[in-house]
């Protein structure tokens, strides 16, 4: 038995090698197990000496999505068949850590990769502002810490930093989320500008945007990594039902016998950075979606909505910034919805006063 590859040590979903075998038995017996449980159990016969598993990806996604990061152990065991008789030549083991994502990442090693980055397509620095969530997640156990810096209301305007240790939410033996919200970081006297996150080698900047715009919608997804992140849109937000009537005689009165009504909402994320529009990409990609409301300024994830359609150009002149749109309904099939947390507002977002 010939080994020409064999996955091995940690490996994101999207890129895990194939198994290549070569062999002059009768087959082998490959076999794929998560601690106590078996994925995969095949004879595998060879074609021209060769035997081959593709697309590994399709076997370990679903657990891998579930748990975002699966153990694995592959055995590989070479066999001839004489009549009724198999016996075993040779066998070979391989452990594996598979780490969920739904990207390929190219230029590094997963291992390089979870060691210096959080599990986010945003890879550089993010706009927030006072009053929004933000979380980051990453692979391991170890702690974050926070260093802000701040402007002093006197007059000379002197700078200063402190730091903090972030305050870890969620997580397992396997990630750790933290709230690096803004809000955890402010200080009496000092209008803080922004601040960095440090977990192991891995580095995030948020720099805060003193308007603090108005969002809607304010919308939680799953991202590329199998994890939820929230994206705050700051541009218009549009609401546009629909409603289909089918009518028939009754009675010798024309009646609508059934309408049928489609919310449309149309939302714009406003002007974003390089680095903040190929993230926000990620949100068309998803395949769950929440609306989140603040109800006396605590967040409630509300409807889970389905994205119809979007617009997210781009370009690579000096003069132009990324501003995307898209329209989504709510993926629930009753669209008439009534929410009395949000004291009757239009929008089920945290949209402004107007229309109150």
């Amino acid at each position: 038995m010939t080994i020409n590859s064999l996955p091995s040590g940690k490996v994101f979903l999207e890129n895990i090698p194939d198994i290549i075998i070569l062999t002059a038995k009768t087959r082998l017996a490959v076999t794929i197990a998560l601690a106590d449980k078996t994925i995969y159990e095949e004879y595998l016969y060879p074609a021209d000496g060769e035997v081959v598993v593709s697309d590994m990806a399709d076997i370990f996604r679903p657990y891998a999505r579930q748990q975002l990061a699966v153990s694995a152990t592959i055995t590989i065991r070479e066999q001839t068949v004489e009549g009724e008789t198999e016996t075993d030549v040779a066998t070979k083991q391989a452990s594996l850590q598979v780490l969920y994502t739904s990207v390929d990442i190219v230029g590094v090693n997963c291992e390089s990769f979870l060691d210096n980055h959080f599990l986010t397509l945003l890879q550089e620095c993010k706009r927030t502002a006072i009053g929004r969530l933000e979380y980051l997640h990453y692979l391991g156990t170890g702690k974050a810490t926070v260093t802000a810096y701040y402007r002093q209301h006197a007059a000379d305007g002197s700078e200063e930093t402190r730091t903090f240790t972030a305050t870890a939410v969620a997580g397992n033996d396997i990630y750790t989320t933290i709230d690096v919200s803004p809000s955890r970081f402010t200080a009496d006297a000092l209008d803080l500008l922004y601040y960095e996150v440090e977990a192991g080698k891995r580095l995030m900047r948020f720099i805060i945007d003193p308007s603090q715009p108005d969002c809607a919608p304010c919308l939680l997804f799953t991202n590329s990594f199998g994890c939820q992140e929230l994206i705050y849109c700051e541009g218009k937000h549009e609401v546009n039902p629909e409603y289909t009537r089918d009518a028939a005689y009754i009675g010798g009165l024309k009646t609508n016998y059934r309408i049928t009504e489609q919310r449309n909402f149309n939302a714009d994320t406003g002007y974003l950075s390089r680095d903040m529009a190929n993230w926000a990409e990620d949100l068309f990609r998803s395949d769950e979606v929440y609306i989140v409301n603040f109800v006396d300024g605590n967040p409630v994830v509300g409807k889970r909505i389905t994205i119809n359609s979007s617009t997210s150009k781009n370009d690579n002149l000096h003069d132009t910034l990324p501003r995307f749109t898209f329209s989504y309904v709510y993926a629930q099939r009753q669209h008439n919805v009534l929410d009395l947390q949000r004291g009757g507002r239009i929008f089920d977002n945290t949209f402004d006063n107007t229309f109150n």
